[in-house]
């Protein structure tokens, strides 16, 4: 028996952390493009008092309903294997509960889940049908147990044969319509026709940027480290390699979002002051708005994109791209494989210093190679946008798109 009409989608995303809720607005979007289904959102209460999810409900109106569960969560970090399943059987408990709560109060056609990988991976591999009858879909952002295959390099993980062993659960569930992935790779790795490819998606070249927006001079080299500052991003070298005697003089390093506090004694120590004295250090050390972002990326010449044990996408990859900018980033990882790929940038071995100082002075100091470069990442990427990107998903949940 097929499945009736989509016409109520609920949509789980407790955190709005990140680029989260971009994901969100970019469905939501597409909904109302569509017409004839309505959407409820089930977030945290301090996820619904943000500017983002303000800003969707007047936007939205009565296509956006906001449904509102406790937090099961609110300390969230980088975890062991063990604490990521409690965590995801809590965020699983408080998703079941708010759909059979939205049951209850009428019809719920489907349920959709981006980040599905964060909080419901483990605990639906065991549930064939989490939600009784109620079809679902999502979206997995961060697999990585088919990377190798897909010749990207990882260092091997115990880890990855208990999440392959999850998706082939997962992919057993008689309610699961679509998994959604924006890795590339993993529908050629898992042979299952539900796992449907989206782009990683950015709107960056929508808005108009403001080229003299960062305080650099004309003739600087800007490199942009964007997003939440943080020991991931690996500053520490980022700032050690580009105080080295090799690197051009003309190089700026931008560090562009939030701060971590944990970052204090690597944004105060010696290569830190060195560039601050040397005026090659700019820091906005806060939120920016989406004409901020845009105006980073315009004025960059070179993207940060070296971040050691980090294996996913990464959105200021499809920004660099989008907006024409070429990437330094590692070897490893999906980002590191489309970057040798398409020619996105250049990239250097993780922990090699040596290495990484070579690469960041040779894109430095090559204004075509940067040109050549960029001009790829813009060819990649020039299909990477939100509205692609939700009207894929939004089509494919109402059903009625074949697998492309």
């Amino acid at each position: 028996m097929s499945d009736p009409p989509v016409r109520h989608i609920a949509i789980f995303e407790p955190d709005p952390s990140g680029h989260r809720m971009v994901f969100v607005r970019y469905i939501l979007e597409a909904i109302a493009r569509r017409g004839g289904i309505r959407a409820t959102l089930i977030l945290c209460p301090e996820a619904s008092q943000t500017a983002q999810v303000v800003v969707m409900r007047e936007a939205f109106g009565n296509l956006l309903a906001i449904h509102t569960v406790p937090d099961p969560d609110p300390m969230r970090g980088p975890l062991a294997l063990s604490g990521k399943l409690a965590r995801q059987i809590g965020f699983a408990r408080r998703l079941r509960e708010a759909v059979t709560t939205l049951r209850a109060q009428g019809e719920v056609n489907h349920v959709h889940i981006p980040f599905a990988d964060d909080y419901v991976l483990f605990p639906f591999a065991m549930r064939q049908r989490p939600f009784g009858d109620i079809p679902w879909s999502g979206i997995v952002i961060r697999p990585r147990f088919h990377l190798a295959r897909a010749g990207a390099i990882v260092p091997a993980r115990r880890e990855d044969r208990v999440e392959a062993w999850a998706y082939r659960r997962l992919l057993r569930g008689t309610t699961l319509r679509t998994l959604f992935s924006i890795d590339p790779f993993l529908a050629s790795q898992v042979d299952d026709p539900r796992i449907v490819t989206v782009c990683d998606p950015a709107d960056i070249t929508d808005r108009t940027p403001q080229r003299d927006w960062l305080p650099v001079g004309d003739d600087a080299t800007v490199l942009l480290a964007y997003g939440y500052v943080d020991h991931r991003k690996a500053i520490d070298r980022l700032l050690r390699c580009a105080a080295d005697p090799s690197v051009p003089k003309s190089l700026v390093v931008a560090l562009v979002g939030v701060q971590d506090p944990a970052m204090h004694d690597v944004l105060q120590g010696p290569d830190a002051a060195l560039l601050r004295q040397q005026g090659r250090l700019v820091e906005v050390a806060r939120h920016v708005t989406d004409t901020e972002e845009a105006s980073a990326f315009a004025r960059a010449d070179i993207v940060w994109c070296y971040y050691p044990g980090s294996y996913c996408s990464s959105g200021a990859m499809v920004r660099a791209g989008q907006m024409g900018k070429p990437l330094l980033a590692g070897t490893e990882g999906l980002v590191g494989h489309l970057t040798r790929q398409h020619d996105l940038g250049l990239t250097a071995p993780e922990y090699d210093d040596a290495a990484l100082t070579g690469q960041l002075a040779c894109i430095a100091g090559d204004a075509a190679l940067r040109t050549r470069l960029g001009t790829a990442g813009e060819r990649h990427f020039a299909t990477a946008t939100g509205h692609i990107f939700g009207d894929r998903i939004v089509t494919h949940i109402a059903g009625q798109e074949a697998d492309a």
